[in-house]
């Protein structure tokens, strides 16, 4: 007799893989496929922001213990105005600043379980974490196929997955984790809102003679935010948000001309600078499913949302997203409902879709409002920053939402 699964996650990148690990801990059996060979993670220095809610997760499935010594603590935040350096200008931070220690919100909240604000971890660790973590895992994994197609009862009874190769498999719910373009998105007629800034993100490490203390800057330029990041051993990611037309300029520069573009930017606070590795760059553009389940069929991380990178929460979403599914399938397990019900996926869909939307307007706005250069604007902009920072509250809100540690939070990333 063939077996019926819990859950089939489709895709295996960063969200599908912690999905799959993460129902399977709650006790689900799951099939997970991807038309991926498995095989060593490309080390391409890309890394990851995690919120210190989100860590909480990683440390319930086990994940954290190996992850913790490659990953650097982010202690603080600094947001300010900045004028890239030209012939006309010296360049370099205008009007307010804002500064977000983590003592500031451990010293208030009593449920402030993490020291820090956050972690920047290398994806090639989180990926290899995984993979560890998979063979120890009771979950059922199928390479190199992909889902074809997906037949789904709307009562009782388990949907019917067909792959690639020609097998099929039964389950009860598909969960689709396959990307900003997800295939299986298509495939179920969900509808997305999208639409494209004239924004490319430009992302590299660099090496630096001072040690950064653990501080990330977000340096709001006229043509897109300029994220530093903390990494271990005196290194930090960049991520360089640039007007399109301009980020192909710089991408075309050699190594040494890009490197000095980027220090007008950077500043000297961190002294002598090198690229640590190759330039990437990607096309910035925001995406929303309103709708994110069918009979039987969820959607998940990048499937269901792609934000701007303003605040470093994509990856986050989609933790939250893993954690709220959880959450409405172990309870009605728990009380003897079939996991696939509309009723229960009702709930999933009602709970992120929320928060999703909220994220999305967030730093949409936050994007428009901060890239440009309108004079008066730029004014207001250092004085909201000044004035937030010598109101506690306000700050220690923006820092929870930061740590995706507001509103209702699934089990997985309650205090522990």
């Amino acid at each position: 007799m063939s077996k019926t699964f819990d859950v089939c996650v489709a895709g295996a990148g960063l969200t599908g893989r912690l999905m799959a690990l993460a129902l399977d801990h709650c006790g689900f059996s799951v099939l997970q496929v991807d038309r991926a060979t498995p095989g060593a993670p490309v080390h391409d220095g890309r890394t990851t922001a995690l919120a210190y809610a989100s860590v909480r997760l990683f440390k319930r499935l086990g994940l954290w213990d190996d992850l913790e010594a490659k990953a650097e603590p982010i202690t603080d935040i600094m947001v300010s105005n900045g004028n890239p350096r030209d012939r006309f200008r010296r360049g370099g931070l205008t009007g307010g600043q804002l500064h977000f220690p983590a003592s500031l919100l451990g010293e208030h909240d009593p449920e402030m379980d993490e020291p820090a604000l956050g972690y920047i971890v290398e994806n090639a660790d989180l990926i290899a974490a995984f993979a560890a973590a998979a063979e120890t895992s009771n979950i059922t994994e199928r390479w190199g196929v992909s889902v074809e197609s997906y037949a789904a009862p709307k009562t009782e009874g388990h949907g019917t997955v067909t792959l690639s190769d020609g097998t099929e498999e039964k389950t009860l719910l598909l969960a689709a984790c396959d990307g900003k373009f997800s295939p299986l998105r298509s495939l179920m007629n969900m509808q997305v809102l999208q639409w494209s800034y004239p924004q490319t993100a430009i992302i590299f490490n660099i090496a630096h003679e001072r040690p950064h203390h653990g501080v990330a800057h977000e340096v709001f330029y006229p043509d897109g935010p300029f994220a530093i990041l903390p990494m271990r051993n005196n290194h930090s990611s960049i991520v360089w948000t640039e007007k399109t037309r301009s980020a192909k300029s710089f991408l075309a520069m050699d190594d040494d001309a890009f490197l000095a573009a980027a220090r007008e930017r950077i500043g000297d606070h961190l002294g002598g600078l090198s690229l640590a590795t190759p330039r990437q760059s990607y096309p910035l553009s925001l995406l929303y499913a309103p709708k994110l389940v069918r009979e039987r069929f969820v959607l998940a991380g990048d499937a269901a949302h792609g934000i701007h990178p303003i605040a470093g929460q994509g990856f986050n979403l989609g933790i939250k997203d893993i954690a709220a599914l959880c959450h409405s399938l172990v309870e009605a397990r728990d009380t003897g409902l079939d996991i696939g019900h509309g009723t229960v996926l009702g709930g999933y869909d009602k709970w992120r879709r929320f928060d999703a939307a909220s994220m999305a307007v967030g730093t949409d706005t936050l994007n428009r409002l901060f890239s440009n250069n309108f004079g008066p604007l730029k004014h207001l902009r250092g004085l909201g920053l000044a004035a937030v920072q010598r109101v506690d509250p306000a700050r220690r809100f923006f820092m929870r939402a930061s740590g995706a540690d507001l509103g209702q939070l699934p089990a997985l990333m309650q205090p522990l």
